[in-house]
Parts: structure tokens; C-alpha cells; sequence
């Protein structure tokens, strides 16, 4: 046996060991260049970040998630223009460039801010309006209708019952009263009287404005009631329209 083939044998599993360790770390290395690293260079890369606000919760999570996001709720906020749940603000902003992976941090909507419906019964129209606004709340539709309790100019009636819990800017309409219910409807004297007072006139005495027509008058100040459809000292029936003529100078 020569020399070489004895020191082979002496050392021929050392050498299969470092020949097995090369080979293994050729292979690493062509794991790391071929695979690692382009999946590396592809999770690290910078995208653009979608717009997830007016999403719900949940669908801006899938949105992000699909597109390797992680989503965290950072606060809530109360909010009448959104409903609860919906994402009313992220960081970073929409479209921003960040990598896969990043948190995106929102805030979610909680709706709007709860309010109880104030008593309005009992107190003036302008009042009412003042109490409303107070309580962020609207005030809707004023009607006005005869009331044997409550005197005139007084709310008799509110759409939302007192201490009903509703979101702000809730539409609150009102009845006030127009004094008690007359047991008799008589037409005024509305002749010589301004439009405005005509109208006011009509209404306190339980009728209706009727059609309004104008007549050529150079005497009389423009807007004078100069005829009435019903003769006033008349008795007519509740709510009877009463049409006018006023002047007008051309």
C-alpha cells in the first residue's frame, strides 16, 4: 500500500465529513440566493397603502391583511357623520409607502354622542328653539293648534317623547298653541290692515289665508288689504280661507 493510500485511509472520514460540510453549505448558499433573499427583498419591499377609511372594522381589516398589514384600533371617536364602526381615520395616511408587515393604526367610530330628548311641553317656541340647540339637538316642523290647556304661544306637543335617549342633531318638531278653541269663528275687519297683520289676524281667529291678489292703488301704502274676500262680523267654520286684495303702486 503506498503512502497516499494509507494516509487516505486514516483520514478519508475527516475528508467525507468536510466534503459533506461544503456541500451542505453550497446548498445554504444557493438557498439564500435563489430563495431567501428574493423573499427577503419581496416582504421589505415598499408598497402603497390602501385608503381603508369609510370601511367597517372588519373589511378594513381584510383590505389590510390581504395585503400584508397588520390593523390595530387605537381609539374611538364619537362621530355623527360615520356610523359605529366605521373607520374614520388611519396613520399612516392612505396611499403612503411602507413595508409589508408595518401596523396600521385607526380610529373607529363609536357613532354618534347620545342625548336625552329635554321637556319642551309647557315652555315658549322661543325657548324651545333655545333649549333644543342647548341639548344639540334641531328643532324641526312648528305647527300650531288650538289647546284648552295650555295658553297661546306655549308648546302643547313634542315628536320625541321627554328623556328619550337619541343621537345628536336629531330632528325634534313641535305643536304650540293657539290659545283655547274659540266657540265661535268670526271673520275680522282685514280692510286698510297690512298684509302681515292680515295673515296674524286670520290666524288668531281660527282661519286660513286665503289667495292673495294686487290691485293698482297710488293712495295707499303697498301691501294694504284693500278687500277681503268674506265681509268681516261674518261666522264661518273652522280653519274657512279668507283671500285678500292688497295695493301695489305699479
Amino acid at each position: 500500500m503506498s503512502k497516499f493510500s494509507a494516509w487516505f485511509v486514516r483520514h478519508g472520514q475527516t475528508i467525507k465529513g468536510w466534503l459533506v460540510t461544503l456541500a451542505i453549505l453550497f446548498v445554504w448558499m444557493l438557498l439564500m440566493d435563489w430563495v431567501v433573499m428574493p423573499l427577503y427583498t419581496q416582504y421589505s419591499r415598499e408598497r402603497e397603502l390602501p385608503d381603508i377609511t369609510e370601511h367597517s372594522f372588519e373589511n378594513a381589516r381584510e383590505i389590510l391583511e390581504s395585503n400584508g398589514f397588520r390593523i390595530i384600533k387605537d381609539r374611538e371617536k364619537t362621530d355623527s357623520r360615520y356610523a359605529k364602526g366605521m373607520v374614520i381615520f388611519q396613520n399612516p395616511p392612505p396611499y403612503s409607502k411602507v413595508k409589508r408587515g408595518r401596523r396600521i393604526y385607526v380610529t373607529v367610530s363609536s357613532g354618534a354622542r347620545s342625548v336625552a330628548v329635554p321637556q319642551l311641553v309647557g315652555v315658549s317656541e322661543r325657548d324651545a328653539a333655545f333649549i333644543l340647540n342647548n341639548a344639540s339637538l334641531v328643532l324641526g316642523n312648528i305647527q300650531y293648534a288650538f289647546d284648552d290647556y295650555y295658553p297661546q304661544g306655549v308648546v302643547c306637543r313634542q315628536s320625541v317623547v321627554q328623556d328619550t335617549e337619541v343621537d345628536a342633531k336629531t330632528v325634534v318638531d313641535i305643536t304650540v298653541s293657539r290659545g283655547n278653541l274659540p266657540s265661535r269663528f268670526i271673520v275680522p275687519k282685514l280692510v286698510g290692515k297690512n298684509i302681515d297683520t292680515a295673515r296674524k289676524m286670520l290666524w288668531e281667529a281660527g282661519l286660513e289665508t286665503g289667495r292673495i291678489e294686487s290691485e293698482l292703488s297710488l293712495d295707499l301704502v303697498p301691501g294694504t288689504v284693500i278687500a277681503q274676500s268674506v265681509a268681516a262680523g261674518t261666522e264661518v267654520s273652522q280653519g274657512k280661507a279668507v283671500s285678500l286684495t292688497i295695493s301695489r303702486v305699479e
